[in-house]
């Protein structure tokens, strides 16, 4: 049964991820979200790993998501269990941009259910905010040395509950936005994390990044009840929970990498037009949403 997700779970998988690394062994939650399988994928894919081994039920669900293929190895054959009232979207090594293209609108397509949990509308809009996120996923990886981007997501319904997940094992937030000299004196200041939530911020602005991903995140949680958005960079962290910001500037046990959680209850609407009307235009119609390309 899923359940909202608090900041105490992730604190606790990371002290559990540490373990890992450690020990080549830990326990696990009663209960894996996106957000585990993500991280764990990319710890062991970082850690070379060989051999994986979990229990039966948790065995049966990590292979439906293909935990083994996204780390390199060749999954165990396992029995189809009953149908558990969910959708997922596999982890997806976000090995290229075609690989992105394809995550985003598949992604958007499990999270609305092919739109009977939304409109067209909806969907087009959460396409528009994962190939962003996933983009900058993409780009911010450490591909040289195989160590892609990750996504995961899934819904369930009877619970009324949905998470994306992604991460990667790049520079972080802070480094990155670093590399922008009129940036560096509000990051001697402020969380790099919730300064990456703000619209239009980015290191590479007009080079293939119009620094939208994250902002439509924030915005989204801030304006829809039972949500959560968690963005993880380093030791630094920002989280919004039910439209309630604490930013964190030393998260104990932080893996290297950016990691961006979204979860909303499938009952409050995701009104990106809402968003949209707050932003400001370039003299158009207020009506219209930006141009994102």
């Amino acid at each position: 049964m899923a359940r909202e997700t608090k900041l105490g779970d992730i604190e606790a998988w990371n002290r559990r991820l540490q373990h890992l690394r450690a020990n080549q062994k830990c326990t696990a939650p009663r209960f894996l979200l996106p957000f585990h399988f993500v991280t764990m994928a990319l710890l062991l894919k970082e850690e070379r790993a060989g051999v994986l081994s979990l229990s039966g039920p948790m065995e049966e669900y990590a292979a439906k998501l293909k935990l083994w293929e996204a780390i390199g190895l060749e999954g165990p054959v396992v029995t189809p269990g009953r149908p558990t009232g969910s959708r997922y979207h596999e982890i997806t090594p976000l090995t290229g941009l075609p690989a992105v293209d394809v995550s985003a609108a598949g992604l958007a397509s499990m999270l609305t259910h092919g739109g009977t949990h939304g409109s067209k509308e909806l969907r087009n809009d959460i396409f528009t905010m994962l190939l962003e996120l996933l983009s900058n996923c993409y780009h911010h990886a450490r591909t040289a040395d195989g160590l892609h981007g990750l996504a995961c997501a899934q819904t369930w319904y009877n619970d009324t509950r949905a998470q994306f997940a992604i991460v990667d094992s790049g520079i972080g937030i802070r480094q990155s936005l670093g590399e922008s000299a009129d940036l560096r004196p509000r990051l001697r200041k402020e969380n790099a994390c919730t300064l990456a939530c703000e619209l239009g911020v980015s290191s590479k602005l007009g080079v293939g990044h119009a620094g939208y991903g994250l902002a439509i995140a924030k915005d989204l949680a801030m304006q829809t009840p039972n949500s959560l958005l968690f963005v993880q960079s380093c030791q630094e962290a920002m989280l919004i929970e039910n439209r309630k910001v604490t930013e964190i500037s030393t998260f104990d046990y932080a893996l290297p990498g950016t990691l961006v959680v979204f979860e909303w209850d499938l009952k409050q609407p995701l009104d990106l037009a809402n968003v949209y009307r707050q932003w400001p235009t370039d003299g158009g119609d207020d009506d219209d949403k930006p141009d994102f390309f």
